[in-house]
């Protein structure tokens, strides 16, 4: 009878456990790591969303929290007292205190590279500052660029240097998303500077006079991820898709990784689509290549922390290719969203609960922790399979249509339709388009591409696009009544 129970809740949580993740281009089963062979210490609570992880040669922690203030764990202990706090930063969803990173030759130079949003009168805009951390507070800041488009949603910003010393920042669309395919504008991109904001001579768009030239890549929607491969320095990246459509991307300098024109599983001429497409959303951050020595099966993994999908994926790679995808803490510790091997060759990740409006607020968090071997320093963490789920999902889930409408439209469209200053009135007399319900349905299909809005075909069910197209129709013929 107790084996029967055990096997039933066995099946029970991989049912349950299927629908978390759908690899695009590879056909591996996903597996779930049992937690036996690690512990998790919970380092510090109550904090506010630490965004970024950074370890200083001398072992000290650093981390951020997204209100703006700079935080140090030091002997295993939090001081008090913040080293720093970020002026005029708006607190609006997830805006904040982002990417952080130290100097390659921080033992040298104490400079410390801190991203984070502020208000330039009404409008909210994101820089990248260059600090020395000294006498544990941070002085003599140095702009490395600031005046990029931001939004309360959909700024990025992952900060890290490569192998060649470069500075490399994430940017998000800024809920515009047209200007990800804007060589003139810095968001949807992956840009790459010198060390003091200059432009490295060898950037893909140095002698293109109509584009940026700090761009590397483009096309990109919302990515929170980078990572180079130890030996190959291969470039790795996570981004957010819309409904789903999450990827992970290996970038190449001066490549279009075609957000809006294309996403989930679609294909275009001129424009990569990426390593691995998830649907439903797992949400992924910060990425990292694991480089300690406390578990031996993890030594050269992807790590990518997971918000919407609440744990840490684990990708083994071969070359360009996905062979094997995990899932560490899944649903243990809620959202998790920023991951760093320490000098000891643990791991240390931090939650992100305090989220609008996907995060929901638990007692104590948010948290910084260490995971470590529940045994030797070479337990191996093992694995239970989970059946893959196949097919990807099409349509938010569970999803009444004016929440929909909200996940899809009112960014541009306005929550009452009015529009903004991205996006038309639908509540207009007459629509550009057209305003029957087989225009809206065709153009919700379709898109408007040039205007930097995406084609929902195939990313969500004709049935869902036919309720959409309904839901508007419905608020347009209350209006003129």
């Amino acid at each position: 009878m107790k084996a029967l129970k055990y096997l039933a809740a066995i099946c029970l949580f991989a049912i349950l456990s299927s629908v978390f993740i759908a690899g695009k281009t590879d056909r591996q089963p996903v597996k779930l790591v049992d937690s036996s062979g690690f512990k998790v210490d919970t380092l510090v609570n109550n904090m506010k969303v630490p965004w970024q992880i950074v370890f200083l040669p001398d072992n000290t922690m650093l981390f951020g929290e997204r209100t703006g203030r700079l935080r140090i764990y030091r002997n295993g202990k939090l001081v008090e007292k913040p080293a720093f706090v970020i002026p005029n930063i708006p607190q609006r969803n997830k805006t904040g205190l982002l990417g952080m990173v130290i100097h390659p030759d921080f033992t040298r130079n104490h400079f410390i590279y801190i991203a984070n949003d502020y208000w330039l009168g009404d409008k909210i805009r994101l820089q990248i500052v260059r600090y020395e951390f000294k006498n544990d507070t941070l002085i003599n800041p140095y702009l490395i660029r600031n005046d990029i488009h931001a939004n309360q949603n959909h700024t990025g910003c992952r900060l890290v240097f490569g192998p060649d010393k470069k500075l490399y920042a994430t940017t998000g669309d800024a809920d515009e998303a047209i200007l990800s395919q804007d060589l003139k504008a810095l968001n949807g991109k992956i840009l790459r500077l010198n060390d003091d904001g200059t432009i490295p001579a060898d950037n893909p768009f140095v002698k293109n006079d109509t584009a940026r030239k700090e761009i590397w890549s483009y096309g990109h929607r919302n990515p929170q991820g980078i990572a180079f491969e130890p030996v190959t320095n291969t470039l790795f990246e996570s981004e957010h898709g819309p409904t789903g459509g999450d990827e992970i991307n290996i970038i190449k300098p001066g490549q279009n990784y075609g957000w809006p024109i294309i996403h989930h599983q679609m294909t275009h001429e001129g424009m990569i689509s990426p390593l691995a497409e998830f649907t439903p959303s797992i949400g992924p951050s910060e990425a990292m290549f694991y480089n300690g020595n406390k578990f031996p099966d993890l030594k050269g993994k992807l790590l990518v922390t997971c918000l919407r999908g609440e744990g840490l994926l684990k990708i083994t790679l071969d070359n360009d290719k996905i062979v094997n995808q995990e899932i560490m803490l899944r649903k243990q510790y809620g959202r998790i969203r920023s991951v760093v091997t320490g000098p000891d060759g643990y791991i240390y990740f931090s939650t992100s609960q305090q989220d609008p409006v996907e995060g929901q607020p638990r007692p104590g968090y948010d948290m910084v922790c260490r995971l470590r071997p529940s045994g030797s320093a070479n337990t191996v963490l093992s694995s239970q399979k989970i059946a893959a789920n196949t097919v990807a999902e099409t349509s938010p889930k569970k999803m009444s249509t004016p929440a929909m409408f909200q996940q899809l439209c009112a960014s541009c469209h306005g929550d009452n339709l009015r529009g903004t200053d991205k996006g038309a009135n639908l509540l207009a007399t007459t629509l550009k388009h057209g305003s029957t319900k087989a225009a809206l349905i065709s153009t919700i299909a379709n898109g408007v591409l040039d205007k930097g809005m995406p084609a929902w075909k195939g990313a969500v069910s004709a049935a869902d696009i036919d309720k959409i197209a309904a839901f508007i129709i419905g608020k347009r013929q209350a209006v003129k009544r």
